[in-house]
C-alpha cells in the first residue's frame, strides 16, 4: 500500500510539473505580446491625439486620449511587474514594503478609471448617434472634462483604504503582500473585481453599443453626422468588441473562482486552478493593450496614423486631416 501511495504521489507531482511547464510559456508569450504591443499602441495613441487635437473639442476623443495615458501606466506598472513575478520570480512587492502597499492601489485606481472611460465612450457614442439633435447636443467637451476629473477623483478616494490595509507580512515563515483586513479583501473581490472590472462594464457597453448600432442603421442619422463623429463612434464600437472578447472569459473565471472558493480540492485541482487564474489575470490585461489596434479598424484613424508617422519619421507635413467644420474654416 505504501508503495502504491508513493507511486501515486510521484505521478501527481510529475503531472503538476508538466502542467506548470505547459502553462508557463503560453502565459509568458501572451504577456509579452500584450506588453510590447500595448505600450507601443498607447504611445502612438498619445502622439496621434496630440497631433490631430480632436480631444480638445470632442468628448469621445478626450476619453480615448486620457485612457491612453492610464492604459500605458497599467501596462508598465501592472503587467510588466506581473511578468517579472510570474515568469522570472522577481516580485518587487515581496522586496519593498512601499511598493507592496501602493502597487495594487494605484493599479486599481487606473483600472477602474479606464473602465469608466470605456463606459463613457460607449455612452457618448450612443448620444452622438441619436436621431434627436437635442440629445446629440448633450455631448460636449465641457461636461466630458468634468466627468474625467470626477472619475479620477472618485476612484482615488475609493482606493485610499487600500494604501493602509495592504501590507508586507510574514505568513508561515514566508513574506507575503496581502490585504490585512478581511472585510476590505471581500469588498475588493466582490465589488471591485467582479462588478467594476467585469460585470458592470460588460452590461453598460453591451446596452449602449446595441442602441448605438440601432441608431447608425438609420440612414437619415448617418447623413447628418460629421466625419469626426462617425469616426469616434466606430472607434468606440470596435473598442466595445475588444472589451467583450477579453473581459468575457475573465469575468466567467472570476465568477467560477468565487463560487468554488470554499470547496476543498486536491493538490492537482488546486494547481490547475492556480495556473488558469494566472493565465486569466494576464489575459485580463487585453483591454489596456488593444485600443490602438481597435481604432486602426477605422479608415480615417489609419490615415491619421500614416500622416503622423510620416511627419515624425521624415519631417513631411502633408495636408492635415480635420473635421468638416475645421476644414471649411481653413478654406475660408
Amino acid at each position: 500500500m505504501g508503495t502504491m501511495s508513493s507511486n501515486n504521489n510521484t505521478s501527481i507531482t510529475l503531472a503538476i510539473l508538466q502542467l506548470q511547464s505547459a502553462f508557463r510559456y503560453p502565459s509568458l508569450i501572451l504577456g509579452f505580446i500584450l506588453l510590447i504591443g500595448g505600450v507601443l499602441g498607447n504611445i502612438l495613441n498619445i502622439i496621434i491625439f496630440i497631433k490631430v487635437g480632436n480631444y480638445k473639442n470632442n468628448a469621445c476623443s478626450l476619453y480615448m486620449f486620457i485612457r491612453a495615458f492610464i492604459d500605458l501606466y497599467i501596462l508598465l506598472a501592472g503587467l510588466a511587474t506581473r511578468m517579472l513575478a510570474t515568469g522570472f520570480q522577481i516580485d518587487f512587492t515581496l522586496m519593498n514594503r512601499i511598493w507592496c502597499k501602493t502597487r495594487l492601489g494605484f493599479a486599481d485606481i487606473n483600472a477602474t478609471s479606464t473602465y469608466t472611460m470605456i463606459c463613457l465612450q460607449a455612452t457618448d457614442a450612443f448620444i452622438c448617434s441619436s436621431p434627436s439633435v437635442v440629445v446629440r447636443q448633450k455631448s460636449n467637451i465641457r461636461i466630458a472634462r468634468h466627468l474625467v476629473i470626477g472619475t479620477l477623483l472618485f476612484w482615488s478616494i475609493q482606493e485610499i483604504p487600500y494604501f493602509f490595509l495592504q501590507d508586507l507580512v510574514i505568513v508561515g515563515g514566508t513574506f507575503m503582500c496581502i490585504t490585512t483586513n478581511t472585510v476590505f479583501a471581500q469588498y475588493r473581490t466582490y465589488f471591485t473585481t467582479l462588478c467594476i472590472f467585469t460585470t458592470i462594464p460588460i452590461i453598460v457597453i453591451s446596452i449602449f453599443g446595441f442602441l448605438t448600432v440601432r441608431h447608425i442603421k438609420t440612414i437619415s442619422v448617418t447623413r447628418t453626422l460629421s466625419s469626426l463623429t462617425r469616426q469616434t463612434i466606430s472607434m468606440a464600437l470596435f473598442q466595445i468588441v475588444a472589451l467583450l472578447v477579453f473581459n468575457g472569459p475573465y469575468a466567467a473565471w472570476q465568477i467560477y473562482s468565487i463560487i468554488t472558493a470554499n470547496i476543498v480540492n486536491d493538490s492537482y485541482r488546486r494547481t490547475v486552478e492556480q495556473l488558469i487564474a494566472s493565465f486569466a489575470a494576464t489575459y485580463g490585461y487585453g483591454p489596456y493593450a488593444s485600443s490602438f489596434y481597435c481604432y486602426c479598424l477605422s479608415k480615417r484613424f489609419r490615415n491619421q496614423v500614416i500622416v503622423c508617422l510620416k511627419e515624425l519619421a521624415c519631417g513631411i507635413h502633408p495636408n492635415q486631416v480635420f473635421p468638416n467644420t475645421q476644414r471649411s474654416r481653413t478654406h475660408t
